[in-house]
């Protein structure tokens, strides 16, 4: 590759701005591809670029040395590609922190360099704002207590000219180191071969520690993202669509983030990872592809090669204050939790969480290569209304199910689904059109249930008319009905006012359930029955009593004429 003096590469790259002013468009400040654009010439590029409406950006044959806090971002129609290249970050990630081991072999540590035989000093600084406060350093046959942001550690004996100083937190909390110096003890400045100045702890050889600190610069892809036989170092890689790397180093650059269930990425040919950022090399969403070639390393040692993660997941269900028990989740043995006010439940409180990890290639901890999620969810308490526990039903909610990595999984089995099929008045010959106000005539009421539970429900009704409560018995009707079946609520109803009414009824709904129709219900009215006055049978009785006064009456007054005409003759005579 071409070395050229910087001021020159950045007025090359400034000319190349100007000498393309379709295809690159300097936009307060940032560098815009709108069309097929290719970089070859060594250079320095301290503004960001951003690859849109279809531009594409490739880098051949450089070396492009990038600022600090530079981003490059390609849109969803947009292609990068980085082709026997390399993108250097003047700032990369220097510091350093531990995996928060204990054990001899998984200490953190760092190696001094020292072929000297006078005394050494070994100056750390810790990563603001922590300390040393608690943390234990070993080295050769010694071990020394550190303590506030900087600590010395004074070494006489150097073996072999290079010695391993090992850190163990307090309580086995990972130690940090931001820079450290060497020099002569006995001497006041760095005026010797071996002497370093404050340098990133990072530059040092070290063991089961991570580079730590934020990116020098940013690929943030929305669309196509290529690398081949190229080098990567310091930067952070984000896509939410596909990566394709092919034998390339990734320096200080893991883990690689995979910020959609959409995205993809496929490592291959010869590609290395080293020095990631945390304890694994890519970080997906629960649903991402990742294709890992056979040739493919990671950077091994404590970092693993991936992790899926899954956030803000959540049980949904149809009802508040439900209880559940989750087991099998990564460093959870068991977890409880119950649904808040509006069904929703977070797992966790809705943190991010692991639900998938490829194991490092130097794993002797696991047997498997590959350990992914297969929790159970266990429903624990979901009564309702409806499946009260002197009713014989059991819990709602399907018992047992395996937990899956959706962000949002609705509880929906093990509930009941209950519709209205009809509501009739009818009588002895069928549907009833007519009846006497006072007189009481029998209701059918037809309700099927389409879940997968049952359910002990009631009903109320009204009269249409007037919009008051029905004279119905018994008051609230009820029932069982098993999952899949179909059953007829029979009551009887009666009113008091004359003309045409109907009666209209509700299936009356748990007050638990957040949505009232969750569980299906509604309201179903009768056909209009016309309430006639009731016929008055006494007319039809009286005539024979009026006959029977009239008969008694002609008797009564054929006997007084008879008296009467006997005490007239009497007088006569």
């Amino acid at each position: 590759m071409n070395r050229r003096n910087p001021v020159m590469l950045c007025l090359v790259l400034l000319f190349s701005v100007a000498m393309f002013p379709n295809s690159v468009v300097a936009e307060e400040d940032d560098i815009i591809i709108e069309s097929n654009m290719t970089w070859s010439d060594d250079m320095s590029l301290s503004h960001n670029v951003r690859v849109v409406n279809g531009g594409i950006l490739n880098f051949v044959d450089s070396e492009v040395s990038i600022s600090d806090g530079v981003e490059i971002f390609v849109d969803e129609n947009s292609i990068l590609g980085i082709y026997n290249s390399s993108l250097i970050s003047s700032a990369p990630p220097g510091e350093l922190v531990g995996y928060g081991y204990c054990d001899q072999g998984n200490r953190s540590g760092v190696k001094i360099e020292w072929p000297s035989s006078s005394t050494v000093l070994v100056t750390m600084t810790a990563i603001e704002p922590t300390t040393f406060d608690g943390v234990t350093a070993y080295f050769g046959d010694h071990s020394e207590d550190l303590s506030g942001q900087e600590y010395s550690l004074e070494i006489e004996n150097v073996p072999d000219g290079e010695i391993w100083i090992d850190l163990v937190g307090p309580l086995c909390h990972p130690p940090s180191v931001s820079s450290i110096s060497v020099k002569r003890a006995n001497g006041g400045d760095f005026d010797c071969p071996s002497c370093i100045y404050p340098t990133n702890a990072a530059e040092f050889e070290f063991r089961n520690m991570m580079v730590y600190g934020p990116p020098g610069f940013t690929i943030l892809t929305e669309g196509e993202f290529v690398s081949t036989n190229s080098i990567i170092f310091g930067g952070q890689i984000s896509s939410s669509s596909n990566v394709h790397i092919n034998d390339s180093l990734l320096n200080r650059v893991g883990p690689i983030l995979l910020t959609s269930d959409d995205a993809e990425i496929h490592l291959g040919g010869g590609s290395q990872f080293t020095n990631s950022t945390d304890d694994h090399d890519v970080r997906a969403n629960a649903h991402s592809t990742i294709i890992w070639g056979d040739d493919v390393a990671g950077s091994g040692g404590l970092t693993d090669k991936w992790e899926r993660r899954v956030s803000s997941q959540r049980l949904s269900f149809d009802a508040m204050f439900i209880t559940y028990e989750i087991t099998g989740m990564h460093k959870f043995p068991s977890y409880s939790n119950f649904s808040n006010e509006i069904g929703v439940s977070f797992i966790d409180g809705g943190r991010e969480r692991v639900v998938e990890i490829a194991w490092s290639e130097d794993n002797t901890w696991e047997e498997e290569e590959i350990w992914s999620e297969q929790a159970i969810v266990t429903i624990t308490d979901y009564r309702t209304a409806w499946n009260p526990e002197e009713s014989g039903i059991g819990h709602y909610g399907g018992g047992q199910f395996e937990l899956t990595w959706d962000s949002e999984v609705k509880v929906e089995s093990g509930t009941p689904m209950v519709v209205w099929d009809s509501l009739s008045v009818s009588g002895e010959d069928g549907a009833l059109n007519e009846a006497s106000v006072g007189d009481s005539v029998n209701v059918d009421a037809v309700i099927s249930n389409s879940g997968s539970a049952a359910a002990s429900l009631a009903i109320n009704c009204e009269d249409v008319s007037t919009n008051t409560t029905a004279q119905i018995s018994p008051s609230f009707p009820n029932s069982i009905i098993g999952p899949g079946e179909q059953v007829t609520i029979s009551f009887s109803w009666r009113v008091s006012v004359l003309g045409e009414d109907s009666l209209s009824c509700r299936i009356l709904t748990p007050t638990q359930l957040v949505d009232e129709f969750a569980f299906g219900g509604g309201q179903m009215s009768s056909q209009n029955v016309n309430w006639v006055a009731a016929e008055d049978d006494g007319g039809d009785s009286l005539l024979p009593a009026l006959i029977a006064l009239a008969i008694a009456a002609s008797v009564g007054g054929f006997f007084l004429f008879s008296i009467y005409n006997e005490r007239e003759e009497d007088l006569e005579e």
